[in-house]
């Protein structure tokens, strides 16, 4: 588990923005061969308050960078959850895990995460910024500026 704070890129200078990660194994289903650990870091950062990121195969030249909804993965914990290219949901193979399947146009693939690492990192990112208060952190002046600016 790592923080880190960085001054905004916005020109609201009261913003202060924290990253908090957390390295966990997913564990990747692969047909014909036994499951395949694959180290996994997951991130939160007040810049993105409604996001959590998952770098999959860091510093390695094939990186992956997911992102996910944060009331996504809280209610996959629970619940299977989302449509589309992400879900996640209760395991039901082993109810410690939480499954998660991503699709892409190149593919699928499907992992697991133990749900008392996924729900510590959430626990963690809550800390920081509580449910309802993610706009807080966000400077929309800046945003609308840089949206209109290209």
């Amino acid at each position: 588990m790592t923080n880190e704070v960085s001054p905004s890129m916005s020109e609201n200078a009261a913003i202060k923005h924290v990253t908090h990660s957390h390295d966990v194994v997913f564990v990747r289903a692969v047909s014909d061969v036994d499951h395949v650990p694959v180290d996994v870091e997951l991130s939160y950062a007040t810049s993105d308050p409604f996001a959590i990121k998952a770098c999959f195969l860091r510093g390695t030249p094939n990186e992956i960078d997911w992102l996910f909804s944060r009331e996504l993965l809280a209610a996959g914990l629970l619940a299977p959850a989302g449509e589309g290219d992400v879900r996640v949901g209760p395991s039901l193979a082993d109810p410690q895990r939480v499954q998660i399947d991503l699709k892409t146009p190149d593919g699928a693939a499907c992992f697991t995460v133990g749900a008392e690492d996924l729900k510590d990192m959430l626990d963690c990112s809550h800390a920081v910024v509580p449910h309802g208060e993610e706009f807080l952190w966000i400077d929309f002046d800046f945003e609308l500026h840089r949206l209109v600016s290209g």
